[in-house]
């Protein structure tokens, strides 16, 4: 990326242009890393060169380029962020119960069973209103 300050663009990497380490580019520019980072992401940050497989380096001439701009310019404006994805909800056992489906056939007539003496001795167990914000363990 090269800008371009009033007098016309940059030549970059000419035998008076110097690659600059990460260390000077944050003495030069006086932004950290990550901001650095967020500011290439918009276009406003001049693109590092790969010097070898694990090192990157800055023309020194953008590096003066991209001060000159900042000062007649002023701050950017920053491009909205991306929404998050809205999270994924798995059903596991601790998910809400489902309704089961209502059949569409009548199912034949079932003739009921007289109930046990042991079921009628036992009061009926009340089944608790569990609120949509607590978890249903059914014990």
């Amino acid at each position: 990326m090269t800008f371009e300050p009033e007098g016309g663009p940059v030549e970059t990497g000419g035998p008076e242009d110097r690659l600059l380490p990460w260390d000077r580019v944050r003495d030069v520019t006086g932004l950290s890393r990550s901001t650095a980072w967020r500011l290439q992401q918009v276009g406003d940050f001049p693109e590092p060169v790969r010097i070898s497989p694990n090192r990157v380096g800055w023309w020194e001439s953008e590096l003066t380029a991209w001060k000159a701009t900042r000062k007649t310019r002023g701050l950017p404006c920053p491009r909205p962020l991306v929404r998050p994805r809205e999270p994924k909800l798995i059903q596991t056992a601790r998910s809400p119960r489902r309704q089961p489906e209502k059949p569409t056939a009548a199912p034949a007539a079932v003739v009921p069973e007289a109930p046990s003496p042991v079921a009628l001795a036992a009061p009926p167990r009340r089944k608790r209103q569990v609120s949509a914000d607590q978890i249903d363990f059914g014990f």
